[in-house]
């Protein structure tokens, strides 16, 4: 930890010195000798690789491989691609969704992530892990209209889109500051947000489950020694070798 705070500290003296250097000038104008050269081209030149909204929604539910079956909403019509932008190539689902406007999710993604084609949409995963849930004594938000189910067809997950869409459709991040903080509403570094978005896209919640059902499965409260996490700010262990 000496070392790492120590190179921190080098770290930052330097940019306080290119800063200083930066804002010293030549004396040949405001921009004279300014070693930075900033970025001029227009939105349209840009892609967006990954919006950092909810956490694993295109990870989770889209499929990465190129030439998957393309984006369609509801009715069947394709996604296209943001009108003007050459760079949206969208080969792939999670491209498609991290490059597309958030206000256009539900009419354009909520069909894809419920019930695509690929592999990994909501419906196919229940078809897939809903007998193994209730073998753990889990109860899922799925209900098996023909038992056991052929196909993901004879799974009903209208609960699981009641409960878990409103979370992650848009993909943004949401804070109400007159609730209490923690992801969904919000954030926070130490949130078991993947073991929060598996229970509320698996399990009943409400009766008998709740969101933390899962903490633990996914975001470990312990490492490999048993040793708790760390829990407060900035989550950093004893070094080691001890100094």
């Amino acid at each position: 930890m000496r070392a790492i705070n120590l190179s921190l500290l080098h770290l930052v003296a330097l940019g306080a010195t290119i800063t200083l250097a930066a804002c010293g000038g030549g004396g040949g104008g405001d921009n004279a000798g300014d070693p930075f050269v900033f970025a001029t081209a227009t939105p349209d030149r840009y892609a967006r690789v990954d919006r950092m909204g909810q956490p694993a929604v295109g990870t989770a539910l889209l499929s990465r491989v190129n030439n998957a079956p393309a984006p369609v909403d509801g009715n069947g019509n394709p996604v296209t691609p943001a009108a003007g932008n050459p760079f949206n190539s969208f080969n792939n689902q999670r491209d498609a969704l991290n490059r597309g406007d958030p206000a256009n999710d539900a009419r354009d993604y909520a069909f894809m992530l419920t019930r695509g084609p690929q592999t990994n949409s909501l419906a196919n995963i229940h078809f897939k892990v809903g007998p193994q849930l209730r073998a753990i004594g889990l109860t899922p938000c799925s209900v098996e209209t023909v038992v056991p189910p052929l196909s993901p067809a004879d799974v009903d997950i209208s609960e699981c889109v009641r409960i878990a869409a409103p979370v992650v459709i848009p993909d943004v991040i949401t804070y109400n500051p007159n609730a209490t903080a923690g992801w969904p509403n919000g954030r926070g570094f130490d949130d078991p947000v993947i073991d929060r978005l598996l229970a509320a896209a698996l399990l009943r919640i409400g009766a008998p489950h709740t969101l933390d059902a899962l903490v633990g499965t996914i975001n470990a409260t312990r490492d490999e020694a048993g040793t708790p996490q760390p829990t407060t700010f900035p989550f950093l262990r004893a070094a080691y070798p001890p100094p």
